[in-house]
């Protein structure tokens, strides 16, 4: 899909392999400007992450989503006269590959863990960056990161051990003087995080994070009517049919017959307004540091974005679930993914301006 896409518009998009998982898929990043501007030196860029983790599946949604409508809609073309966007969909995709085909909640990446003779797979890439990796670490509060490999926090055997997070890592460095933001989007939970994520402590500039997150939060509010579902897409809802929200295997859950008639009776007296307040999907966005708005995080990507790569405009996005958690339907794409362009609308007209 990006290859067609960025042959349709050469002179806005390029597509390059930044580097190859555990199993050898490829990193891919999308630059997104455009070219045909006269400039003395290279445009300041904003990066954008997704899919860090397997099983949030509408941050590559959200992402591409972004991707897609900046380069499609005429409307950015000043946006993009302004700012380079360096965009990465799936930083882990063997592990997003892993939940569409064995475990739809798998969340770390895939590696062999050779501690435990490779009996529990994987490391927690948004553990892995080399920014207060490990740092203070509690083993009774998994949350932060973990020691233990057969955990989902698993912060792995070394910061930048995997493939992923030194892809990540060497591109971004290899740019950082043209970087001035770093947004990263997980899912769920309705929140907007910035540093710092490993400590209470605040940076010296946290109230011009705070109003940047405010920014943001303001204006996906702002668009979060924009996209209404029809009465069409209240009769289907294959995912909610399909999953229950709670961890299971694709290949070993018990099948169980849903009940289309009772999901869309119950939609149809509730309305689509209760539907999507359930959802989170027209919900506001809470903002503020990680350890005081969900718990705290070492070794995060947005972390090291500011602490080591020197970035300051850093952003972590939890995007909307409720009572889906990580299994929202793709009938929210879209307005998820329309409020989240708005809101990096705002942002790169707020960095443009400082």
């Amino acid at each position: 899909w990006m290859d067609n896409l960025a042959a349709i518009y050469p002179q806005k998009m390029k597509v390059e392999v930044i580097g190859r998982s555990w199993q050898g898929r490829e990193v891919r990043v999308v630059t997104v400007g455009n070219r045909n501007r006269r400039q003395s030196g290279p445009k300041p860029a904003i990066f954008i992450e997704g899919g860090i983790h397997a099983r949030e599946w509408i941050s590559p949604a959200t992402v591409t989503f972004v991707l897609r409508d900046l380069v499609t809609d005429p409307r950015h073309s000043q946006l993009l006269d302004q700012f380079d966007f360096f965009i990465l969909p799936v930083v882990n995709p063997d592990g997003y590959e892993y939940s569409h085909t064995t475990d739809r909640l798998w969340r770390k990446n895939r590696a062999p863990n050779h501690e435990v003779f490779g009996l529990c797979r994987g490391v927690d890439l948004n553990r892995n960056f080399g920014y207060k990796w490990a740092h203070q670490l509690n083993i009774f509060d998994p949350r932060p990161a973990s020691p233990i490999p057969c955990l989902d926090s698993y912060h792995g055997p070394s910061a930048f051990s995997e493939p992923e997070s030194q892809a990540v890592r060497d591109f971004v460095m290899s740019r950082r003087h043209r970087i001035k933001g770093y947004l990263a989007f997980h899912s769920f939970g309705n929140k907007i995080l910035y540093p710092w994520g490993h400590t209470s402590t605040k940076t010296r500039d946290w109230k011009d994070l705070r109003t940047f997150a405010k920014v943001a939060a303001d204006a996906i509010k702002k668009n979060s009517q924009a996209q209404r579902r029809s009465f069409t897409d209240l009769m289907t809802d294959p995912l909610v049919n399909t999953y229950s929200v709670s961890q299971q295997s694709m290949r070993t859950a018990p099948a169980t017959p849903s009940d289309p008639i009772k999901n869309t009776m119950r939609r149809i007296f509730l309305g689509p307004e209760l539907a999507e307040e359930v959802s989170q999907t027209k919900e506001g966005y809470t903002y503020g540091q990680a350890p005081d708005t969900i718990y705290r995080v070492t070794g995060g990507s947005d972390d090291w974005a500011r602490g080591r790569a020197g970035i300051k405009w850093v952003l972590l996005f939890e995007l909307p679930g409720g009572v889906y958690g990580f299994l929202l339907p793709p009938r929210y794409i879209r307005s998820v993914g329309s409020s989240i362009m708005a809101g990096v609308e705002a942002m790169a007209n707020h960095v443009s301006a400082r």
